[in-house]
């Protein structure tokens, strides 16, 4: 069944759980590129692991992406997500020349846009895709990806463990604002949404 076949009305543990961590593994395999999908609540979890996989030669380039005016932009920071995880990188020790900056995107479709044009300007033949967020954001970074960049590379999908909203935890929280099931369920249903209205690629959900 594709996302936009799913009823957004009534959806249980079992069923929300299948349409945001289905088939969501890191399979170990290296990459160019990995795009580092930017938050500002959530952002410490995605540089970790955007360094270890740097750190352990499975990625050579960064693609940091996030701008100062998107959702988690709770106290109001100037300065862009990006930026932010620039600037920590760094500090780890991480080569500059390896870093890509995309500090304009508000969202995650704007994410995938801005960063889709990015590599299309580099002009290279990229065969596999480095993605790195948060577990439960990880499936409509691919489907972005997929409907704004290329839909048939391999992407490794490499999930960044908050220890709250991941696939082993999300339910144990109550549902109350950012909450490990707030975030999950909010998930959910933004892929059937946004499925239905054709702005990603519509995944199959087994």
């Amino acid at each position: 069944m594709k996302l936009s076949e799913i009823s957004i009305d009534n959806l249980n543990d079992r069923e929300i759980e299948k349409i945001v961590f289905s088939n969501i593994e890191d399979n170990g395999k290296s990459a160019k590129y990995g795009i580092v999908f930017g938050s500002y609540t959530l952002q410490k979890y995605r540089i970790e692991t955007a360094f270890k996989m740097y750190n352990e030669g499975r990625v050579k380039k960064l693609i940091l992406s996030g701008g100062s005016g998107g959702i988690s932009n709770k106290n109001n920071q100037k300065i862009a997500e990006a930026d932010i995880m620039k600037k920590i990188l760094l500090e780890k020790g991480i080569n500059e020349q390896d870093l890509i900056l995309e500090n304009t995107s508000n969202s995650t479709i704007e994410n995938g846009i801005n960063v889709a044009n990015i590599l299309n300007d580099l002009k290279e033949d990229i065969h596999e895709l480095m993605l790195i967020s948060s577990e439960f954001h990880l499936k409509r970074c691919m489907a972005i990806m997929k409907k704004y960049y290329k839909e048939d590379i391999e992407y490794i999908l490499v999930p960044a463990k908050d220890g709250f909203a991941d696939k082993e935890n999300w339910f144990l929280s109550e549902k109350v604002y950012n909450s490990g099931r707030n975030l999950v369920e909010f998930e959910a249903d933004l892929l059937i949404k946004y499925a239905k209205e054709n702005k990603i690629y519509d995944l199959e959900i087994k």
